[in-house]
């Protein structure tokens, strides 16, 4: 049996205050399959110290990518304690054993003991392709890629091999390979749960959502079917946002249904027609707690929106354009559906324009799969942003009106909602990062579902 191919070991150095950054750059690169990229809250398991096992870390490492911000920079200009922990112990090994890159988040002066190091601008709009060609000559000069940027190919290695009893560490890939296969029955997800970070439910039974950084903004052109609504194309400008990593799931609508102030309280519901107040909710189709949430209405998405808004007001996000102020909930920014220009951005790659989130060839209803599945378990599927599921699993509810896209807020009209992403149950035309789909607002079909983003705030929401 062959030997599993090599990886690039790539350590991320960074600050508390940049975690969502780091977070979000952890997804990116977790999803390129020759890199092994290591992040403390992934990692480190309970009951481990905290310091060795960042000092072996870094020994293991290929690289170490050192994310600097204002916010990982003292007042004297030095790192903090996670980078000087890291840095202090490279010190002690070889030149050949180590390979720093800084790597900036965001503008700001690099330390001087970084200067030696030639660094990335991340923020910039080619950092990340940067940043990925920096890791592939340093992969090829490790040997897990060869000089044609493929993986190296391992030797079939025979060798029987002493049984060892089960680390926590392994009896947890175990579960998550598990969790991964499709195969996998819903008794058996239902047993072992999801601990994947951005599906489940947090430990004050909030929603935990991974958000992830859209940047830099620009313009977006939606382009219109001849003929609807005697609409022409419409220009969008897109100002940097969070998108949520994964769709909204099934254990992450249930904690709003369950919660005290959650689905039956009347303030979520302002403002819709007075028959879908507290829109009775329609059975879920496939009960799997780490699956979208499917058969959900325009209506009951937004509820869950504003319901989560009110209970995140006051969460700060680093600015993703870079330099500015803070994104700070129910002050400049708000938890909502995304607009379709939002949406389309984020699964396109800005100006990349990309067909589909990952490229340029699409394998939906052709799989003959027909059901949705745990969200995430494609991440050959992700866009350049990290988003998961952006053309598949459920379609899902953007903001504003199909026919009058500049209407963004709450009405009684009942007119069509824009729905964006082709569902497991379309063809990869309707898959399309431009294809736009719509649906009535209290309609709920069975591979309807929604994300949320965090970006400006709507009036009328």
């Amino acid at each position: 049996m062959p030997n599993v191919p090599p990886k690039l070991k790539v350590f991320l150095c960074h600050s508390s205050g940049d975690k969502e950054a780091v977070r979000a750059l952890y997804q990116r690169l977790k999803a390129e399959s020759w890199l092994h990229p290591w992040l403390d809250e992934e990692e480190l398991l309970p009951g481990q110290t905290w310091r060795d096992e960042i000092e072996k870390a870094v020994e293991q490492s290929h690289i170490i990518l050192v994310c600097l911000s204002p916010a990982s920079i003292d007042k004297e200009g030095y790192v903090q304690r996670e980078i000087k922990v890291a840095l202090t112990y490279a010190d002690y090994m070889s030149e050949s054993r180590i390979f720093i890159i800084p790597l900036k988040l965001t503008e700001c002066e690099i330390p001087r003991r970084l200067r030696e190091w030639q660094w990335v601008n991340y923020y910039d709009e080619r950092g990340h392709e940067r940043l990925i060609k920096s890791l592939q000559a340093r992969a090829e000069q490790v040997g897990v890629l060869n000089n044609n940027g493929k993986p190296v190919a391992t030797s079939p290695v025979i060798k029987i091999a002493e049984p060892k009893p089960t680390t926590p560490e392994s009896e947890r890939e175990m579960m998550l390979r598990e969790i991964a296969d499709i195969n996998t029955s819903h008794t058996r997800r239902q047993q072992i749960g999801d601990t994947r970070r951005g599906v489940g439910v947090r430990e004050d039974g909030l929603p935990d959502i991974a958000w992830l950084p859209v940047a830099p903004g620009g313009t977006l052109i939606i382009k219109i079917q001849q003929g609807l609504f005697d609409i022409k194309d419409c220009n969008f400008e897109v100002q940097p946002f969070y998108i949520a990593q994964y769709q909204v799931t099934y254990a992450q609508y249930q904690a709003f249904v369950k919660a005290k102030d959650g689905y039956k309280n009347r303030e979520w519901w302002q403002g819709f027609p007075k028959r879908y107040e507290r829109q009775p909710l329609q059975e879920q189709r496939t009960k799997i707690l780490s699956n979208p949430r499917d058969t959900i209405s325009w209506f009951q998405a937004v509820a869950f929106g504003r319901w989560l808004n009110k209970r995140m007001q006051g969460w700060k996000f680093p600015n993703p354009g870079g330099a500015g102020n803070p994104l700070i909930i129910g002050n400049n920014m708000q938890m909502r559906l995304p607009t379709e220009w939002e949406w389309q951005w984020a699964a396109q790659a800005g100006e990349e324009k990309r067909q589909y989130p990952w490229g340029t060839w699409a394998n939906t209803r052709e799989a003959n799969l027909r059901r949705t599945t745990a969200v995430g378990m494609y991440p050959q599927g992700a866009a350049v942003c990290g988003a998961m599921d952006m053309s598949g699993n459920v379609l899902e509810w953007c903001q504003n009106k199909y026919g009058k896209l500049e209407v963004l807020g709450v009405d009684v009209s009942g007119e069509d909602r824009t729905l964006r992403g082709g569902s497991c149950d379309n063809d990869r035309g309707r898959a399309s990062c431009m294809y736009r789909s719509r649906g009535y607002p209290s309609g709920g079909g069975a591979y309807i579902g929604f994300r949320l983003v965090v970006s400006f705030p709507i009036a009328g929401l």
